[in-house]
């Protein structure tokens, strides 16, 4: 079995996603579908993250945590998919930071994007992944947010 990889971002218009270990901006809504979005998966995420949220992640069925210092966590890419395997987890939402976008681009299938209307300071942001081909499977507009549903296009 192949575990699925959905990455779910809020991005900016330059790619921001955080300023000073937050999102450096306030869209309620675009908060809630990602809070939706999330609710009883299993989810993939940072130390850094995972401790801003608590060491909870509201609505989720499970967090995973990638920490390449901290061995409470997982610490490779390869034990996150060795323990998928053995605990038949089929898809996996991955909800950052910057390093664990970075780290999982090339395995993921499918991203939530939200783009929202900002344009300003950051000192995270989300990794290039335009060098991937994606078909858009689904676009919803909202007031200050877009929401893209993509699918990688795999290269042979």
């Amino acid at each position: 079995m192949k575990v699925k990889f959905i990455a779910i971002a809020a991005l900016g218009k330059k790619r921001e996603i955080g300023l000073n270990g937050k999102v450096p901006w306030n869209i309620p809504d675009e908060y809630a579908n990602f809070k939706e979005s999330i609710r009883d998966q299993v989810v993939l995420v940072g130390r850094k993250n995972f401790d801003h949220h608590g060491q909870r992640i509201e609505g989720a069925k499970k967090a995973l945590v990638l920490s390449k210092n901290n061995s409470a966590y997982f610490q490779t890419m390869n034990q996150i998919l060795e323990y998928a395997e053995q605990n038949d987890i089929t898809t996996i939402y991955v909800m950052g930071g910057a390093e664990i976008y970075e780290l999982t681009l090339p395995y993921l299938s499918e991203f939530l994007c939200s783009i929202v209307d900002y344009e300003g300071p950051a000192d995270a942001y989300f990794p290039e992944y335009l060098f991937y081909e994606w078909e858009i499977l689904d676009q919803e507009i909202h007031d200050n947010w877009t929401l893209y549903h993509m699918r990688k296009i795999p290269n042979y």
